[in-house]
């Protein structure tokens, strides 16, 4: 029978087993950060790339980590190759980088073979991200709103005639 506290001590040579759990536990937990992004979500432009790219951050950070494992210079290694990505993503709220930030978490604590870690560290941030949607902490009342206008292009202008 498997043993989930003893799968692995090091990081150095992950075994294929340890892989898939790094894959699996990683996605699992990014959809809880994600679901609880998407529950918690007060604002007019919600996007759904956002989220499927805190899923894919994870698994992405999950795999690094295990490729770079104890080894200084494949780390260095891979900083150099990372550092050539540029992300020219703007962030409109504070609150989608420390989710974002959160999943990438999520990604490195599988990765490293942290498994309690990064299940507790989710728990902990779900449930706090929860509470905080919940209380009063930081409310300020104003009103945003979105006006839209259809216009058919067929039709001549009523301001022509």
């Amino acid at each position: 029978m498997l043993d989930f506290l003893t799968l692995q001590t090091t990081s150095a040579n992950p075994t294929f087993i340890s892989i898939i759990y790094t894959v699996l536990l990683s996605f699992l937990l990014a959809s809880a950060i994600a679901i609880t992004y998407e529950k918690t979500f007060r604002g007019l432009s919600y996007s759904r790339n956002f989220v499927q790219s805190m899923i894919l951050g994870s698994i992405a950070a999950g795999m690094v980590m295990q490729a770079i494992g104890d080894n200084l210079a494949r780390g260095l290694g891979m900083l150099g190759a990372l550092a050539i990505i540029r992300f020219r993503t703007s962030f409109k709220d504070p609150r989608d980088i420390v989710f974002m930030f959160a999943a990438v978490a999520t990604g490195i604590s599988c990765g490293i073979l942290g498994y309690g870690i990064a299940v507790i560290g989710t728990l902990g941030f779900c449930g706090a991200a929860v509470i905080l949607y919940f209380s009063p902490l930081g409310e300020y009342r104003y009103y945003d709103g979105l006006l839209r206008f259809n216009l058919d292009s067929g039709s001549p202008s009523p301001l022509a005639s």
